[in-house]
């Protein structure tokens, strides 16, 4: 629809000063603008605009803005893409997407300071690899970001510290991030980490070693644990992946259990702490067809019966016929558990942030990846998502009497799709933060042009909703570019 105004779009931006590179259909780049994480997220975009400032970012909000101002039924809808990892399609449209990726990926150290600067379009990899270079790590701090109405703010603690509290877990719901801004501590250049492959027989075995790992674990310590109906060797398999912060002979002491169970793939080794991130990078590539789920486990393990039970149904739904099957290949599914001391995030308050769920939680993460090119097939993968999702939620409650759910664990909403493009979907993911960021919605963006990921109703929309009215929603943004998923990250 949006395709036959490109040459419009490019004319007017380039008129408003923009500086960056603009892609059209037609053009030599335009099939690798389009390329994701997810294959079957790609859309083909009216225009990709890769930015090269904050200052080109706003050009394409007020320029869409002052559009919508003269075309009110025909808006042009707009997305960010940062890394390009989101599974759900948030990061492509048929309309205009701010790229961050080509120009405003990079990452600046400054030691002394012990903080990092990242461009919006910059991923983990990149991140991690410039902080270790000085024995540093990251986990937070100060964003700039071009705001619904094209103004490019400061936001921290000090400087609209009301937008800070949001972003902090609001996801793309308040603007487009250009760069953020890390504190820095201090990390070991090198740590004992990688997988450890079992055949399905020794399941039972593997969880009662892992239960036993987790019970006597230090905060130093993580493991993620998948089960998958296509591992290193070809066919169905059990994957631990261990990870110690520390040297490799204290390493295998801490995996020890694992160990004595005789590993058919023993890879875990001392690695460059930059290297952490990307393990799953092979297993899991870029560029596939994939759609992700998962779900909360509450504070409650694995046990042998329910991993039997969910690697029998994951066989099942894989093996099943339908459109996302070819005669030869059946999709690949894949479950992982992932076990991290998260005492650190259970240490904040539930209402500090936007992200509310501060508990020592456990994730599951499902992923599917298939290969016929159809939107039939597609949406058979997504509902054996869905149907083993049922399964594994109903196992878990059945095993653990309703589960170990608490008042704030509302779920990861990066792994919990399902619900991820609706206002009701967000009401629950923020539960008594919701009310929070309805106020701020309606401060930084109150006619919802970022909406494509728990899209929040500013307040007053919200209260016309209850009278009747009704908005429309269409996809427009992407969140996923520093998404610290161990195993989503380039």
């Amino acid at each position: 629809m949006f395709n036959t105004r490109s040459n419009e779009f490019k004319a007017a931006l380039l008129a408003a000063g923009f500086t960056g590179d603009l892609v059209l259909p037609g053009d030599a780049d335009y099939a690798s603008s389009l390329v994701r994480f997810a294959k079957n997220s790609q859309k083909n975009a009216a225009l990709v605009a890769f930015v090269k400032s904050a200052e080109d970012v706003s050009r394409i909000i007020k320029y869409v803005n002052d559009d919508t101002a003269a075309n009110s039924t025909d808006k042009i809808p707009v997305v960010v893409r940062g890394g390009g990892h989101s599974t759900s399609g948030d990061s492509s449209t048929e309309g205009i997407v701010i790229d961050l990726s080509r120009h405003l990926n990079t990452v600046r150290v400054d030691p002394d300071a012990k903080l990092g600067y990242a461009g919006g379009g910059a991923n983990w990899a990149a991140v991690d690899k410039e902080a270790i270079a000085h024995g540093l790590a990251t986990v937070g701090g100060t964003v700039t970001i071009v705001t619904a109405n094209g103004s490019i703010l400061t936001a921290n603690e000090s400087s609209h510290p009301d937008l800070y509290w949001g972003i902090r877990g609001g996801g793309c719901n308040f603007g487009c991030v250009t760069e953020f801004v890390y504190k820095l501590h201090p990390q070991l250049n090198s740590v004992f980490a990688g997988p450890l492959v079992f055949p399905p027989p020794l399941l039972s075995a593997v969880t009662s070693a892992l239960h036993e790992w987790r019970t006597n674990s230090s905060e130093d310590e993580g493991v993620i644990f998948g089960i998958t109906t296509r591992g290193p060797m070809g066919g169905p398999a059990l994957v631990v992946n261990v990870f110690y912060n520390g040297d490799e002979a204290e390493g295998r002491k801490r995996s020890a259990k694992f160990y004595e169970l005789g590993p058919v793939v023993s890879g875990a080794s001392m690695m460059p702490y930059e290297n952490l991130n990307g393990i799953h990078n092979q297993a899991i590539p870029y560029g596939e067809n994939c759609h992700l789920n998962g779900f909360t486990r509450g504070t409650r393990g694995v046990t042998p019966e329910m991993s039997e039970t969910m690697f029998k149904h994951l066989m099942e739904t894989a093996s099943a016929p339908g459109p996302c099957a070819t005669d030869t290949v059946a999709p690949k599914m894949t479950m992982l558990w992932e076990f991290y001391h998260l005492g650190k995030v259970a240490s904040v308050a539930p209402d500090a942030t936007a992200f509310r769920m501060r508990i020592r939680h456990s994730l599951s993460a499902i992923l599917i990846n298939w290969k016929p090119e159809t939107p039939e097939a597609s949406a058979d993968a997504l509902e054996r998502v869905r149907t083993f999702k049922r399964v594994a939620e109903a196992t878990v409650k059945e095993t653990f009497e309703g589960g170990n759910k608490g008042e704030n664990d509302t779920g990861y909403g990066n792994n919990e799709t399902a619900n991820s493009k609706t206002a009701d979907g967000a009401r629950a993911l923020y539960a008594g933060n919701y009310p929070r960021l309805q106020e701020i919605k309606r401060t930084y963006d109150p006619h919802l042009m970022f909406k494509s990921w728990y899209p929040i109703r500013p307040l007053n929309a919200e209260a016309q909703s209850q009278k009747g009215l009704h908005c429309e929603v269409r996809i427009i943004h992407d969140r996923e570019s520093l998404q610290l998923r161990l195993h989503l990250v380039g």
